[in-house]
């Protein structure tokens, strides 16, 4: 497991992106099968091209201590290199294109309070109940959840 940045380089044109992670195997591992399975999510840039995982060169650019290192570093090459036109990049910054930075503190207060109410499942369970439509097949009286009857029964139904 290396925490660092990496960069996936597009062979035919020479545009990358670069990224950083905990686990730039994994990752890359991930942006791999993404472009494999024809999901060019990697970049919006990549959504039309019709291109091969061989295209692609995956390069890890440099290790670092911690996460919060290599998000820092992964900031400085872009905004170093902010306005290219061989970047893939969506903003010029680690945080992502939405620009926001997610406060762990906060999911981990709200998980501390539900695991700690032993009946939290109980109140969520009742909360839930009662707010599904049941509808019936009229050609086999199968009954259901509305929107998964109409979606995926009704149409389809053996009887009708």
């Amino acid at each position: 497991m290396t925490i660092g940045v990496y960069a996936v380089i597009n062979k035919a044109d020479k545009k990358m992106y670069i990224g950083s992670s905990s686990n730039v195997e994994r990752r890359l591992v991930h942006h791999r099968s993404h472009i494999k399975r024809g999901h060019a999510t990697l970049i919006t840039a990549l959504r039309n091209l019709v291109l091969d995982v061989n295209d692609f060169d995956f390069q890890l650019i440099a290790k670092t201590e911690s996460i919060k290192d290599a998000r820092q570093f992964e900031t400085a090459l872009l905004q170093s290199a902010w306005g290219q036109s061989w970047l893939y990049n969506l903003a010029p910054h680690a945080d992502g294109a939405s620009g926001l930075t997610r406060n762990p503190e906060k999911y981990k207060t709200g998980a501390a309070k539900r695991n700690s109410n032993p009946d939290y499942a109980k109140k969520l369970s009742v909360a839930c109940k009662g707010k599904r439509e049941i509808v019936t097949c009229p050609h086999c009286a199968l009954s259901g959840g509305g929107g998964n009857m109409r979606r995926y029964h009704f149409d389809k139904c053996s009887k009708k």
